[in-house]
């Protein structure tokens, strides 16, 4: 009979699943409860495993070195091939998340070992003739074994809990335990805008105006250490809380940097550049950050595992593509493979803009974690970021966008009313108004009523009771382990406006929608920040609830334009006035139309012709007293007719009575302008309307009195033209 041979061993899942459980806790844990020293065919292999289930015992996390002393008390580390196999083994998993992978190729290894053993054993037994039913009732149970149905992989919805919460860090843009990714063009501010991120963090104030959960920064700049100390030193960090990795440290040392982490208990991990921390990886199996996706999201996945596990956000620093140079934002900006975009929580992209000799910043987001929106910044003489209004719409689109909402401010329009509105007004094609309006209603600027017609969404910023829609000028996300009221992410005080405030529950935690528009600063009246959920001031840099405006029934101001405020409970209107907000004695009405009636002026009539011209010493010349003595000034328009020369008077100058529309269907009635010929559409239903009263135009000397000039003109040129022929 053939001599069966051994199995072949996969030491390389052997090697991986013992570098996963000396680089993470958990599958440490995992291994000792789900293996056995028995499952590992390579000795040196069951020595590590003895040693990492020893240090678990003892309550310790293994790494390289616990478990390389613990060999040495055991006496056999150089059995195992010392300090220098245990660091090969933690660089041997290319990610964490493939541990699940590798323990199965470990525990199919060892069964098929233990199902070759007692293949030999039952091929002798069965020879011999004895003992080999109980081999084959072994073999039944082991393969029974390895065929029963596991547990099922769904769980009633009921019965299941996000195991996590999202834990706000800066803000509401960035949490505890994430994967950030600020990728700009080289020299746009990247690096700067990190820096200041390190300074809230470390001093526990704010970044980019937005507040900042205070806790140890470390920052791993594998380029222009020196210009990281200059910019810290420069922004005055606080440097007992930021410490910085000497020497290079990359990817393959990502068990070191979980330990440091850990140790020294970092909120805030910054890698600049993620190009060169990644490349040792990379290169070792053949890689590029460009084009291969799994290599890259492999990479990531562990790094946002060390995220995950020690609660530790990590901001990577990298480059953008030169092709989305001046192109608007957008993920796929990033250089490299698309998994950049696919393993990171939030994603931040920095660019500048040049306008008028001033320099601003656009912060654009986007992520699984938030909702995509925008900031604009400005950067002070001393390297600090601050928000800023953005700059004038250079772009015909964006000129468009910005009338029509200028247009749209006033009063409402039917789409093809708006369309020639923007071609009239900047000068643009329909395509380019129509793209406009497109843009607009994309990003909630405006919105279309059931009767068709375009409407701001902000054109009043105070909701009343019943309102057909409610915009939401800015959304707080509150997670549930900071609700205190001595939290930094404790939503705006309300003061009991019911209003205000709605409480929606979403897949990242509860909404609070803010509906009444920004609250106002009463130190320099200007509007508050809207992305900071404390009451913060981006003008006078003041924060607290004490500089918030409020009316005299101490209701909350809201800014309903520039050093305007109104009180949305009883409705008074509010005006700035230079070092206070001061009540309005008399507000003007909601949607009113200006009064285009024009004042009539004063003319001079005709004078009779005296009875007698005054004689004068000097000749033909009169005393300039006594001649316009002679001239009666009144308020009466009037006009002279050249063939006579009289005056005829004009008349009333005020435009005509105003015609009234009427709709056949709902019965709508409307005043409309007399200069328009055709009825207008009805906008309750939108259907045509009807003229109900077209009163006949009143009789106008001055209409009269043109059109006898225009024939007196036609007459004598006809006149002068005949007499040249008889010439």
């Amino acid at each position: 009979m053939e001599k069966l041979q051994f199995p072949s061993t996969n030491i390389e899942a052997e090697q991986a699943a013992l570098g996963c459980a000396l680089l993470d806790l958990e599958c440490a844990k995992q291994l000792a409860n789900e293996c056995t020293e028995s499952d590992f065919t390579y000795e040196p292999h069951r020595l590590i495993f003895r040693a990492i289930k020893t240090l678990l015992v003892q309550g310790l996390a293994p790494d390289p070195i616990t478990v390389h002393n613990t060999l040495q008390t055991l006496g056999v580390a150089e059995e195992c091939g010392g300090q220098a196999y245990l660091v090969k083994l933690a660089e041997t998993p290319p990610a964490l998340s493939n541990f699940s992978d590798y323990l199965a190729l470990v525990k199919e290894g060892a069964l098929r070992h233990r199902v070759w053993q007692l293949a030999q054993q039952l091929s002798k037994a069965a020879a011999e003739g004895n003992g080999w039913r109980d081999l084959v009732g072994q073999l039944q149970a082991l393969t029974e074994k390895t065929t029963a149905t596991s547990r099922s992989v769904f769980v009633p919805l009921k019965d299941w809990q996000p195991q996590n919460e999202r834990t706000p860090l800066i803000g509401d843009l960035i949490g505890t335990g994430e994967l950030i990714l600020i990728y700009a063009r080289p020299k746009v501010g990247k690096s700067v805008l990190s820096a200041n991120l390190v300074k809230g963090v470390a001093s526990g104030t704010t970044a980019l105006g937005m507040p900042c959960r205070k806790g140890r920064v470390g920052i791993i700049a594998l380029e222009d250490l020196a210009v990281w100390h200059e910019r810290l030193t420069e922004l005055e960090v606080n440097p007992e809380d930021v410490f910085i990795a000497p020497t290079p440290v990359t990817i393959v040392d990502l068990h070191l940097i979980k330990h440091a982490i850990n140790e020294l208990g970092l909120s805030l991990l910054v890698i600049d550049p993620l190009a060169l921390f990644l490349r040792p990886l990379l290169q070792k199996e053949r890689a590029s950050l460009s084009r291969d996706y799994d290599a890259v999201y492999s990479a990531l996945g562990a790094l946002r595992e060390v995220a995950q596990a020690t609660g530790c956000t990590i901001v990577m620093v990298h480059h953008e593509r030169k092709e989305s140079a001046g192109a608007e934002p957008t993920e796929a900006a990033a250089l490299g493979s698309t998994a950049l975009s696919g393993a990171v929580d939030v994603g931040l992209q920095l660019d500048c803009r040049e306008q008028d000799g001033e320099r601003r910043w656009r912060l654009s987001w986007w992520g699984r974690s938030v909702t995509a929106g925008e900031l604009w910044l400005k950067l002070r003489p001393d390297l600090t970021f601050e928000p800023t209004t953005p700059p004038t719409p250079t772009t015909l689109k964006g000129r468009a966008i910005a009338t029509l909402c200028e247009a749209l401010r006033e009063r409402s329009y039917r789409y093809t009313d708006l369309v020639a509105l923007i071609c009239e007004r900047v000068g643009c094609s329909e395509r380019t108004a129509k793209r406009a309006i497109d843009a607009a209603e994309k990003q909630g600027l405006i919105a279309q009523r059931a009767d068709k017609f375009y409407e701001l969404l902000d054109k009043s910023q105070i909701v009343s009771e019943g309102s057909p829609y409610s915009p939401c000028h800015h959304c707080h996300q509150q997670v549930s382990s900071v609700i205190s009221a001595n939290s930094v992410m404790t939503p705006v005080d309300t003061n009991d406006t019911n209003a205000e405030v709605s409480k929606v529950s979403g897949s990242i935690g509860w909404h609070y929608c803010h509906q009444l528009g920004a609250l106002v600063c009463a130190l320099c009246g200007n509007k508050l920040s809207e992305i900071s959920a404390t009451p913060t001031c981006l003008h006078c840099w003041a924060s607290g609830d004490e500089i918030v405006a409020a009316c005299t029934c101490t209701e909350p101001l809201r800014s309903i334009g520039v050093g305007l405020a109104q009180c949305p409970k009883c409705g008074s209107r509010w005006r700035w006035t230079g070092d206070r907000w001061a009540p309005e004695d008399n507000p003007p009405p909601d949607n009113s139309e200006p009064d285009n009636t024009p004042d009539p002026l004063p003319t001079v009539t005709d004078p009779e012709p005296p009875a007698s011209e005054p004689e004068s010493s000097e000749g033909d010349f009169v005393d300039t007293a006594e001649w316009l003595a002679s001239f009666e000034v009144t308020n009466e328009p009037v006009v002279y007719d050249l063939e006579t020369n009289e005056a005829i008077p004009v008349g009333d100058l005020s435009p005509p009575a105003r015609k009234e529309a009427k709709c056949p269907r709902c019965g709508h009635r409307e005043s409309v302008d007399p200069t328009v010929l055709l009825p207008p559409f009805c906008p309750a239903c939108g259907s045509a309307m009807e003229w109900s009263s077209d009163p006949d135009p009143p009789p106008n000397s001055l209409l009269d009195a043109v059109k006898r000039l225009s024939d007196l003109s036609s007459q004598l040129s006809a006149d002068s033209e005949a007499g040249g022929g008889r010439q």
